[in-house]
């Protein structure tokens, strides 16, 4: 009975929220970095960008005129370039955003992102198993409607957790973190 309840409940909601629903594309580019902190000597370093595209899709839901949130899912190239070495790092992204207009067509967000790790390789090697499987950002930025279907919107992502593995060798220990600045296209479908 608690389960038909439940279910009668969430059919309630969704019919209402779907005039409130929009989905669509979004695609752009991501400057990656990635901040070495190594514990024992309090050194930090940042390594040289790693361009990459970003591509997926969103669904924006309207909780008021001026509130929205956004969640999406992405493919999202990371990584970095650290002593002639490029590592490049690969994710599926689940950002959820809070957005809140100060004008009609112009949007602050910001929110947590979560992300699974796809592939990890080097020129020379697949170096999958020296990170993580998963990462953690809060992300920051802004959007703007230049149409009732076309958008565009840059935001920065921080990483807050180390995605370096155990079998991450170095000769101290090192946390190493993914940062993003990304610039982007959205496409409005619904």
């Amino acid at each position: 009975m608690k389960k038909f309840l439940v279910t009668i409940l969430v059919i309630i909601l969704v019919s209402n929220l779907k005039a409130q629903v929009s989905i669509g594309l979004k695609g752009g580019t991501s400057f990656a970095s990635i901040k070495l902190i190594e514990a024992s000597q309090s050194m930090k370093s940042s390594s040289d960008n790693r361009t990459a595209f970003m591509l997926g899709g969103y669904a924006t839901i309207s909780m008021s005129k001026k509130l929205k949130l956004q969640p999406e899912v992405l493919y999202q190239g990371m990584g970095g370039s650290v002593d002639n070495t490029t590592f490049n790092n690969d994710y599926i992204s689940v950002p959820l955003l809070l957005k809140f207009g100060l004008t009609n067509n112009f949007y602050l967000e910001a929110g947590p992102q979560f992300s699974l790790l796809v592939s990890s390789k080097t020129a020379a090697e697949d170096i999958k198993t020296k990170f993580n499987s998963s990462d953690f950002q809060v992300l920051v930025g802004a959007s703007f409607n230049l149409t009732s279907k076309i958008g565009a919107g840059a935001r920065y992502g921080m990483g807050m957790s180390n995605i370096a593995s155990s079998s991450f060798k170095t000769n101290v220990e090192t946390d190493i973190r993914n940062n993003a600045f990304t610039i982007m296209v959205n496409y409005k479908l619904l």
